[in-house]
C-alpha cells in the first residue's frame, strides 16, 4: 500500500512521483508556459487547488531539483537557460499562491543564481536541446538539438513544428503501422519523426532533406541518438531528382512527411516526387499538414487527384488528445493525409 507523505499529508508518495513525472515530461520537451499541464498529464489536471498544494509540498521541491533540473539527463542535454528560468519562475509563483508555503533553499538559491546570468527579455537565437518522451517509464527518449528561434538561417527546418509532433504521436500511438517498415521521410528537418519510427520499430529510416543546414543539424541528431543511429541514415534529396526519387523507391514501404506542403510553389514538386516513389499500392505515404493557408492545403489535395494515379484520404487531428507527446492545443489545423497508389 502506498504510503501518504510525511510532510504535506494530503497524497502518497505514488501520486508525487507521478506529478514530478509530469512535469520532468513537458519541461525536456521544452513544452511552452501557457500550455504547461501543472499537474498529471496523462489526466490534463491543469490549476486545482489539490495539485498547488502538491507542487507546494517540500518533498516534490526537492524531486523537481533532484529528478528534473538536476537530473543527469537534464546536465547532459539542457533545454536553454531561458527556459529553465521561465520554468522555475512559474513554479515558484505557483508555491507562492498558496498559504503558508515554504520555498525549497536549493530552489530558491538556483533561481537567483540561474536569473542574474541569464537574458530574459529578448529571445536570443541558438542552440538548445529538446527530449521528447515515447512512453510512460521515460526510456524511450528522442533527443533533439534545435534552434530557439522560428527562422534561422534563411530555413524553418531547424525547429520542431506541430505537425512534426502530431505525426510522431500518432507512429507512437499506432506502432503496428510502422514495426518492420523500410521508411523514407520527406523534409525531415530536426527529424522527429523519423527517429520515432526507428523507435518504434521500422526496420530502417531514411530522412532526406535539400538544405544543407538541415542535413547537418540532422546528422548531429542522428549520432546524438545512438540507440537508433545504425536504423536511421540522412541523405540529401531534391524532389526535383525524379531519377533519385525513383531510385528510392525500389526500398521503401512508408512514406512520411510533415508540413512539406505549405510552399505552394513546392507542392507540385512534391507531389510529382510522391508520384514516383509510390509505384505500389502496398506502399503508403503519410503527411501531415498545418493548414495555416487553405488555398495551399486544397492544392496539394488537387495536384494528388491530378495524377490520376493516386488516391487519398484525410483525417482531421486538430482536436485529437496526443496521448505520447505534449501538445494539447496546435496552433493551426492539422490535418493527415494518407496517400497510395491506386
Amino acid at each position: 500500500m502506498d504510503q501518504k507523505c510525511v510532510i504535506c499529508k494530503s497524497a502518497t508518495y505514488h501520486e508525487h512521483d507521478t506529478l514530478t513525472s509530469s512535469l520532468r515530461k513537458q519541461f525536456w520537451q521544452m513544452t511552452s508556459m501557457r500550455m504547461f499541464i501543472w499537474g498529471d498529464w496523462d489526466l490534463t489536471d491543469m490549476e486545482s487547488d489539490e495539485n498547488i498544494q502538491l507542487l507546494a509540498c517540500p518533498r516534490v521541491q526537492g524531486e523537481v531539483m533532484k529528478t528534473i533540473i538536476f537530473h543527469e539527463h537534464t546536465t547532459a542535454y539542457s533545454p536553454s537557460n531561458r527556459y529553465i528560468t521561465s520554468f522555475l519562475k512559474k513554479y515558484i509563483e505557483k508555491i507562492e499562491s498558496m498559504p503558508d508555503y515554504e520555498l525549497d533553499d536549493e530552489l530558491t538559491e538556483f533561481y537567483i543564481s540561474l536569473i542574474s546570468t541569464t537574458n530574459t527579455t529578448s529571445f536570443a537565437p541558438g542552440m538548445c536541446y529538446k527530449t521528447y518522451i515515447l512512453d510512460k517509464e521515460q526510456y524511450t527518449r528522442i533527443v533533439l538539438q534545435e534552434e530557439q528561434t522560428m527562422v534561422s538561417q534563411g530555413t524553418t527546418g531547424l525547429q520542431t513544428w506541430d505537425a512534426s509532433l502530431r505525426l510522431a504521436d500518432f507512429f507512437a500511438e499506432h506502432p503496428g503501422i510502422i514495426r518492420g517498415q523500410r521508411v523514407v521521410e520527406l523534409g525531415a528537418g530536426c527529424g522527429l519523426a523519423g527517429f520515432t519510427c526507428a523507435a518504434m520499430g521500422a526496420s530502417n529510416v531514411l530522412s532526406t532533406d535539400f538544405n544543407s543546414d538541415v542535413l547537418k543539424l540532422l546528422e548531429g541528431n542522428r549520432q546524438t541518438n545512438t540507440e537508433y543511429k545504425d536504423k536511421v541514415q540522412v541523405a540529401e534529396l531534391d524532389w526535383a531528382n525524379l531519377e533519385e526519387c525513383a531510385r528510392i523507391s525500389s526500398n521503401v514501404d512508408v512514406i512520411i512527411g510533415a508540413d512539406v506542403s505549405y510552399d505552394p510553389t513546392i507542392v507540385p514538386l512534391l507531389v510529382a516526387a510522391l508520384e514516383t516513389m509510390l509505384v505500389s499500392p502496398q506502399q503508403v505515404a503519410y503527411i501531415t499538414a498545418a493548414v495555416r493557408s487553405q488555398e495551399t492545403f486544397e492544392l496539394f489535395l488537387k495536384l494528388v487527384d491530378d495524377t490520376g494515379v493516386l488516391g487519398k484520404s484525410v483525417m482531421d487531428l486538430t482536436e485529437a488528445k496526443m496521448s505520447t507527446l505534449c501538445l494539447p492545443n496546435p496552433v493551426s489545423d492539422i490535418r493527415l493525409i494518407l496517400i497510395t497508389r491506386k
